[in-house]
């Protein structure tokens, strides 16, 4: 596969653990490596009737540059476990530079690999994913806690749309797809002539047939469900064990109010999901 340089972004080695696992499994499933990008958040702190508590806020820097110093000591030593590891390089940034600073680091890479943000460090996680799936031009592996090390690939499911994310996410995980053992293209309550053309889904599963995939085509009603929920109800039912999909088809902003299939996929996903944006 020519997907060999891989980038762990983390925050701490623990809770990390998921997005180091898959990482390191991946890269000794391609004779490739593994990289870790350790962020540490710099203080914020709002200014008092008008001026800047300069004392507190060097005590808080010394202590986050100290704390940032003893994590990358525990993630080299966890790195150190698996073969075919590369450095630890520490980030000590702004929250709103985390775009900036993690997505350029992440372009040198073939994918970034990211923890799924849970409830206790929601927002942290996000900016992470976002940083490189926005900021990077690669794509982005989320990974859930419940991942234990199995099997990458295997059996993949796209979540299929005819936009344009969805079809960076297809050619980015072609290794993936072409690989596989078997291919599960997925459209929910699709209908002809909205993008899809006359069989919904049809035109995208020849194209990856033809590639060499096992691709295998399922539209299905949502009845009642999420499209969320659906998806992942077929990724229970075929045994996929990574999910390919867009990420972010429209703003940001509106996600947020209105929600949308990118956060629910980032707040519930039970298996690896590669986005592209």
């Amino acid at each position: 596969m020519s997907v060999r340089d891989i980038l762990a972004i983390v925050t701490s080695a623990s809770g990390g653990e998921p997005a180091l696992a898959f990482g390191a499994e991946l890269a000794r499933q391609t004779n490739g490596r593994l990289s870790a990008a350790l962020v540490a958040w710099q203080p914020n702190v709002a200014p008092v009737d008008g001026f800047t508590v300069a004392p507190i806020y060097a005590e808080l820097v010394e202590d986050a540059q100290k704390l940032l110093a003893e994590e990358k000591t525990k993630l080299e030593e966890r790195l150190a476990k698996d073969e075919g590891t590369a450095a630890v390089e520490p980030y000590f940034i702004e929250f709103g530079a985390a775009g900036a600073a993690l997505g350029m680091r992440a372009r040198h890479a073939d994918l970034s690999v990211v923890a799924r943000p849970s409830k206790s460090d929601r927002s942290s996680a996000r900016a992470l994913v976002e940083a490189a799936l926005f900021d990077s031009g690669r794509p982005v592996i989320i990974v859930p806690p419940v991942w234990k090390g199995q099997t990458i690939g295997r059996n993949v499911l796209v979540a299929w749309k005819p936009t344009r994310e969805a079809a960076r996410a297809v050619g980015d995980a072609d290794d993936f797809i072409t690989n596989a053992e078997r291919v599960s293209v997925v459209t929910v309550d699709a209908s002809p002539n909205r993008g899809y053309g006359e069989a919904p889904g049809a035109d995208i599963t020849a194209h990856l047939a033809f590639r060499g995939a096992k691709a295998e085509l399922f539209n299905l009603a949502s009845g009642g469900r999420s499209e969320t929920q659906t998806i992942l109800d077929q990724a229970t039912a075929v045994g996929a064990d990574l999910i390919v999909m867009g990420g972010y088809g429209r703003s940001r902003i509106s996600e947020f109010i209105f929600g949308g299939v990118t956060r629910e996929i980032l707040t519930s996903a039970d298996r690896p999901v590669l986005m592209s944006h």
